[in-house]
């Protein structure tokens, strides 16, 4: 196992960050809009009526943010080998990817994009978290992490989503 006991403990702060900016970017690009917004861990909640324009532009923010952010920590760990840059991307790869498996219930951010443009429900969630899942694996792989590292980051990923998931009902 490459990745330190360390490790981990920053991967649940990251999971908290990553969730904090991503929320913040619906919330300011629909603040930008002059919508009243509210703002929690896990959502933003739009209390004024917007456009359907609006509403695509404020849902996109939030996985365009995470992407670049999963952008950045790539070449981070591509150049430096950082493992809290890999902290980063792998957050955001596992919160997109996530949200995609959550659309089966209730379409999220990238799927209300994707029939926003008529691309039906599955291409941009698809598109994101394929497109994240492989600058995962090449970062795991420069990186030299083995399957037990993986298992772990998935574990403590899951219980981080679920802290956030639970945390946030007391944060609106």
């Amino acid at each position: 196992m490459k990745l330190k006991p360390s490790f981990f403990f920053w991967l649940v702060v990251v999971f908290f960050i990553t969730n904090l900016l991503h929320e913040g970017a619906h919330w300011l690009m629909g603040t930008a809009f002059g919508f009243d917004m509210q703002y929690g861990l896990n959502i933003v909640r739009y209390l004024s009526p917007a456009e359907p324009w609006q509403r695509m532009m404020c849902d996109a923010a939030g996985p365009v943010l995470t992407i670049l952010q999963a952008l950045v920590a790539y070449a981070l760990v591509q150049r430096k080998a950082s493992t809290i840059a890999f902290a980063f991307l792998y957050t955001a790869m596992f919160s997109r990817l996530t949200a995609g498996l959550v659309s089966f219930l209730h379409p999220n951010d990238e799927a209300r994009v994707s029939m926003y443009f008529g691309l039906g429900k599955w291409t941009l969630p698809v598109l994101v978290a394929g497109g994240l899942i492989v600058l995962v694996v090449k970062a795991s792989k420069r990186l030299g992490l083995n399957w037990k590292d993986q298992v772990l980051c998935y574990l403590v990923a899951s219980l981080a989503v679920s802290a956030i998931v639970g945390l946030d009902r007391f944060v609106l």
